[in-house]
Parts: structure tokens; sequence; C-alpha cells
């Protein structure tokens, strides 16, 4: 099961606490996943779902509120898709325009209407149940471990248009893009994501996300540090190659015997260890010496180097 299947099915477990909201979740879903069919001047709706609760669900809100007719119809699945399908098929009756009407699809004088009704762009929890039933009917979102994104892909324009004018009304700032003679609304922020999940009711999903960020930023972190030491680490090789370098053209040129005690001390411990740190060189000397006093060693070290490479 996809992490959409997840959000969408514990959206559909959703349940809302007024009639209000019940409406404007069915206006969502009809207008995302039904279609009008007319022949003879009677009007016929049909309603394509992926899931079975979904499919009784609205059976169910159509009996009881509205007292339809409904027939529901199972498809097996064909090679290309993963599971059933179910048709809702609301034949025509006298009651249908009544009811499109009632959830804002059809005009007073029976005309689609393809934009949100002007009563479900409202704050509170007739817009929450809209937008719940906007992304069961044709939302999608990544999974909590890949990129964030979340989007809403909607048929007509005008739709997509009021979508977003709908979670402005939230502060949730969307974009709109056209694709494949759709209208796609979508979010890529982790912050608008999450204040969306739980503003329709996925609360379970929005726990997920942000467990799944978490541990984003942990291994963001790790791998920062990683990086970082392995950057010193490559730094500290060059570094004892260097100083081996000088080392070796100081022996062979002057002769260790012929520089100070304590240069020659540093010199023949590199030598013995030739990837250890300053710090790790400066502990093992007897009596210990600071990272910088090694450093000022190795630092007069390359000056008698320096000096003699010039001199030749």
């Amino acid at each position: 099961m996809s992490f959409t299947d997840e959000v969408k099915h514990e959206l559909i477990r959703y349940k809302n606490k007024n009639s209000e909201a019940r409406r404007a979740e069915l206006a969502a879903l009809l207008r995302m996943t039904g279609s009008i069919s007319i022949s003879s001047r009677k009007m016929a709706v049909k309603l394509k779902l992926r899931y079975g609760d979904l499919a009784r669900m609205i059976y169910t809100w159509l009996k009881k509120e509205y007292g339809l007719q409904v027939e529901i119809r199972v498809f097996q699945p064909s090679r290309l898709e993963k599971g059933q399908s179910y048709m809702l098929h609301i034949s025509p009756q006298d009651d249908l325009s009544t009811l499109l009407q009632d959830l804002g699809i059809l005009s007073e004088d029976n005309s689609i209407d393809f934009s949100i009704s002007s009563e479900f762009l409202v704050r509170g929890e007739v817009g929450q149940a809209y937008l719940r039933g906007m992304f069961i009917g044709g939302g999608s979102i990544n999974h909590p471990s890949s990129e964030y994104h979340l989007e809403f892909r909607c048929d007509y324009h005008s739709q997509a248009e009021d979508l977003v004018k709908l979670l402005e009304i939230f502060a949730i700032t969307s974009r709109m893009i056209e694709h494949q003679d759709r209208y796609m609304v979508y979010l890529k922020e982790y912050k608008k994501i999450i204040s969306l999940l739980n503003l329709i009711g996925a609360q379970q999903a929005q726990l997920k996300l942000e467990h799944a960020s978490i541990i984003k930023e942990v291994k963001g972190d790790v791998n920062r540090r990683l990086n970082f030491e392995t950057a010193n680490l490559d730094k500290t090789i060059e570094a004892a190659l260097e100083q081996l370098e000088d080392i070796d053209f100081i022996e062979k040129n002057i002769g260790l015997e012929n520089i100070s005690e304590s240069l020659r001390e540093i010199a023949r411990l590199r030598r013995r260890h030739p990837y250890a740190s300053l710090k790790e060189l400066g502990q093992k000397l007897n009596p210990p010496l600071s990272k910088s006093g090694v450093n000022h060693r190795f630092r007069r070290l390359r000056k008698i180097a320096r000096n003699n490479r010039r001199d030749n």
C-alpha cells in the first residue's frame, strides 16, 4: 500500500462532526470523482472509486441524506491495475438535480458549475471537510522518506484556482501548473504539508512525516559531520606528506644530526606515525606538547627545507 493510500484510508475513517461538513466533503468527492451524463434530457451520475470503504461511505450518505437509489458495481483489476475498482451509478431520478444543486455542482438553471461553491470557501470545519474530500478524490503525497510533495489533480482551471484560494484561507500558499490537460495544485514545503495533513484530519500521516523528517535531519547532520571529518582527514594527510618531504630533504641535504634536538625529535616521530594528527603527535612527546607547539616545530622544519631548496 502506498503512502497516499494510507493517508486516504485514514481520511475515509474520519468522522465529520456535523451535517454541513459531511455535505462539503461529499460535494468535493463528487466534484473530483464523478461524471454527469445526459440522455433524453435526463441526468445520471457515475462515480469511479478505488476504495471499497469509500464506495460504502458515499453510498450510505447518498441513501441516508438524499434518499437516492444508488447501484454499486465492482470491477476486477485489469493487468495495469493493482486492485478492484468501484462504480457508483445514480440513475436518472427526481431528486438527483436537487443533490447536484445542493452540492454546488449545478446552478439554478441546471448548468454545470465547474468552480467551487462560495459556501465551501470558508475557514472552519466546512472548508476543512471540502479539502479532505478533494484529497481523497484527487490528491497524492510522496512517501515520507522521499522529497516532500503533495498535490491535487483538478480537471478544470476554475476548480484549481478556487482550491488555491481555499488553501490560502487556511494560510497555506500553494502553486498551480497545467499538465496534460489537467491542473495540478501542489505543495513542496514540509511545514505546509504538515499543516494541511493536520487540517484535514490525517494525524497518523502527520506523525509519520514528522518522524521521517527527524530521521532525515539526523542523517543529514551525521553526513555533514562525516564530510567535515573526511575533509579534515584529507588535510591532515596532505600536510603529513609535505612534512615527510621536508624531513627527507633535510636528511639528504643537511643531515638530521645538524638540526636541533627538538626538531630532530619531531621529525623521527612523524616518520614513525605518518598519518597521526598534530594533536596525537604532541601527546606522544615527553613531555607532551600542544598542537600549536608541534605545528611550530614543523614550520621551522619547513623554513629550513625551503631556504636550502632556494640555495640549491
